[in-house]
């Protein structure tokens, strides 16, 4: 299996180019590529400032531009990216409509640099509910949205709705859902996902230093329960988190930082591991089916013994 690895910040830029073959096997020994499918994606670690849209989607364009020059197809942004994943009351004032004004510059993007974007913002229903949300735009406009399940206590305390749909979309052929940071601890969200035979999980946060001092600090804590949700749906896991400071009326926000990638089989095939909490962006070429990351051997046993494995989809 060929994976490409590409780490950037600001200051640098490093690419890593990584032939990755299971202990124990050759080339050969793994399942023909003929009928694979892939999908490269990007996944972004990034700064926001508080309410203000137009500085921040100024800003991720040029993550976005980045993206689409190394030849990504989709683009991922952190929880409340557009807003900031600040709990101050003050956030209900910029929440917008989904689709509204923001989807419109995004997908204006979108279509500029030919790829998806997935991005989380406060959003802003016709009854007044506000929600935490996560919409995806695409090369042809907006595509559609996923309001966060279940409410952490700070947006609970806040009167943040709850969604009530889990829908999914189509990638080049590969199936996308969400789950957002505290969905993440409930396993009813990932129940539905493996009901709706997802490939990919974009599972964006906006976790604060409590979670992890640094970018290795949290990734390593996430890797303590999400690879067996990546195993049980055999769905990648895009795990990503906001960086730095956010400053606002109620004073300074300080988030963890942190990218991760969890295949189907439960590994992290791209972690940030460095100890500070910078923008990055990480980057992984995704394949299906799962049976493609399986030696050849191992599928025959499956076959053969159907009742001590999990049958590959």
């Amino acid at each position: 299996m060929l994976l490409r690895f590409v780490r950037e910040t600001s200051t640098f830029l490093v690419v890593v180019l990584l032939v990755i073959i299971p202990a124990g096997c050759t080339s050969s020994s793994i399942v023909s590529t003929g009928n694979v499918k892939t999908l490269k994606v990007a996944l972004v670690v990034s700064h926001s400032q508080f309410c203000d849209i137009d500085a921040n989607i100024n800003h991720f364009e040029q993550f976005i531009k980045r993206a689409s020059q190394q030849g990504a197809r989709l683009i991922c942004f952190p929880e409340m990216a557009l807003t900031s994943c600040v709990m101050d009351p003050a956030m209900f004032d910029c929440a917008e409509k989904i689709p509204g004004p923001s989807t419109d510059r995004l997908a204006q993007l979108a279509g500029d640099y030919n790829l998806y974007i997935s991005m989380g913002t406060t959003e802003k229903d016709d009854t007044g509910k506000c929600y935490i949300t996560q919409f995806l735009c695409g090369p042809n406009g907006y595509i559609g949205k996923y309001r966060k399940h279940h409410q952490a206590p700070g947006g609970a305390s806040l009167g943040l709705a709850e969604g009530d749909s889990f829908p999914v979309f189509d990638i080049d052929g590969f199936t996308l859902g969400f789950n957002i940071c505290f969905d993440g601890r409930s396993w009813d969200t990932i129940e539905l996902m493996k009901k709706a035979g997802v490939d990919i999980i974009h599972h964006p946060h906006g976790n604060l230093l409590d979670l992890g001092a640094d970018a290795e600090e949290w990734t390593r804590g996430k890797l303590y329960y999400l690879p067996a949700r990546a195993i049980y749906s055999r769905s990648y896991i895009l795990v990503n988190n906001s960086a730095g400071d956010t400053i606002s009326p109620i004073g300074t926000s300080s988030f963890c930082g942190g990218a991760v990638i969890i295949d189907p089989l439960g590994q992290a095939i791209v972690r940030t591991t460095q100890k500070d909490r910078s923008e990055m962006m990480v980057f992984a070429t995704l394949i299906k089916p799962v049976s493609a990351l399986i030696p050849q051997g191992e599928v025959k046993m499956n076959l053969r013994y159907p009742s001590s494995h999990h049958p590959w989809p």
